[in-house]
């Protein structure tokens, strides 16, 4: 009790230190919030609000505006973390179903150009239905190297529940709530490969807002091995990895070009209820293979080869012009075997072992784990596709592994 009593005299004799600590930890809590890496449900509550503010003056509309701000049938609000690359991020329940809603910056207004222009008086014109649907065509071919088909097209340029008439206000908000949301990389492929279901569905939007279904991520503590761990267990990792590896080859082969996935975590992939399918959760950093070539072949300077890199999409840097003029040169199979199925390594050694890392783990599959990490042997740099006979090899290895475990453990 006394040195409680003292504890005002201290802070007042050390006010400056003190003061100078509250400056720095309230700075450095006002970053890790505007970085996305903490969150307060007090944001998300701000973010709603001024949503619902938008649809009160009719600049917000969409099918999820009238039970999210009306009937305030979707309810407990809870924010995400890690979420750097988007305005807002929270999960929330209606009807008994938890829904993710997500906004990115762009799709909030930032840098985007609105979808009518000015003239010299001042007054907004929007384009026609046949300049929009060609504004439309020309977002997706720019984002995803797509040319959409007239169905794809529909679905895109009107909101689903909408029947606003040509020219009329309600359409006029409309194109500037869809022309918001295209910019957004997530709301183009929830649409777009709705029926290949390896992304989460699209459940409805709000202005620049959209919602999809909530899918539980695979959590990064779960690749990580314990010594102690029983065969069950090791059961269930293999039978994830064979599911990645099935989202994986459908990435590759079945959405017209290959698309890469760009920013590879363990919870970026989630688990369908049942546990026989996995989708990817994260797609800001979800491209094909062209429009990544484009990004990492972008003529930048460059002085080492991660100058050229889109985070795990990676690159080389020309020696001769130090220039950054190659596509992206390794590809999904390579990043989750080294980064996922490895583990942490350093000059190839596994310092912390990853999904596939543990007691049970059989000599000749860590030795073929190392190949598909590494295809060109670099360890600190490992920047090769993996060939189509080490995926071969591997795929085969963890479905023979797991089959038989399973009939072993679980029969």
């Amino acid at each position: 009790m006394l040195h409680l009593r003292r504890l005002p005299g201290i802070l007042y004799q050390r006010r400056y230190v003190t003061a100078t600590s509250i400056v720095i930890i309230l700075t450095i809590i006002y970053y890790l919030i505007h970085w996305g890496i903490m969150c307060t449900n007090l944001e998300t509550w701000q973010h709603v609000s001024h949503l619902c503010r938008l649809h009160r003056r009719g600049e917000a509309i969409g099918s999820l505006c009238k039970p999210l701000c009306v009937e305030k049938q979707i309810h407990s609000l809870t924010c995400h973390a890690f979420h750097a690359g988007k305005e807002a991020v929270f999960s929330a329940k209606w009807e008994g179903t938890r829904m993710v809603f997500k906004a990115s910056r762009k799709a909030s207004g930032e840098n985007v150009d609105p979808v009518y222009w000015l003239d010299s008086e001042g007054d907004r014109h929007y384009p026609t239905e046949d300049e929009f649907d060609t504004m439309v065509r020309n977002v997706v071919l720019s984002k995803l190297n797509l040319t959409i088909s007239n169905d794809q097209l529909s679905r895109l340029s009107r909101l689903g529940f909408s029947r606003a008439k040509e020219k009329s206000v309600m359409r006029r908000i409309e194109m500037q709530n869809l022309w918001l949301l295209l910019q957004d990389n997530e709301y183009l492929c929830s649409i777009l490969y709705a029926d290949r279901d390896i992304f989460p569905q699209l459940l409805g939007t709000c202005g620049p807002f959209f919602a999809v279904e909530y899918v539980d991520p695979v959590e990064m503590s779960s690749g990580v091995m314990s010594m102690g761990e029983g065969r069950e267990e090791w059961a269930n990792r293999l039978k994830l990895a064979v599911l990645m590896m099935d989202l994986l080859d459908e990435l590759e082969t079945n959405l017209g070009e290959p698309f890469h996935l760009c920013d590879i975590k363990m919870s970026h992939f989630g688990l369908m209820k049942g546990g026989q399918r996995l989708k990817f959760l994260d797609l800001d950093s979800v491209l094909p293979r062209t429009v990544v070539g484009h990004m990492t072949a972008d003529g930048s300077h460059c002085t080492r080869h991660e100058d050229c890199d889109f985070f795990d999409c990676r690159s080389k840097c020309n020696a001769v012009t130090s220039r950054c003029d190659s596509a992206v040169t390794n590809n999904n199979f390579q990043v989750v075997c080294e980064k996922i199925f490895l583990g942490w390594t350093l000059s190839g050694t596994v310092i912390v072992p990853g999904l596939l890392m543990s007691q049970h783990t059989p000599s000749s599959l860590a030795a073929l784990l190392r190949l598909c990490a590494n295809p060109d042997t670099d360890y600190n740099s490992p920047r090769t596709a993996v060939p189509e006979d080490i995926k071969r090899r591997l795929y085969t290895t963890l479905t023979e592994m797991e089959q038989s475990l399973a009939n072993e453990v679980f029969v």
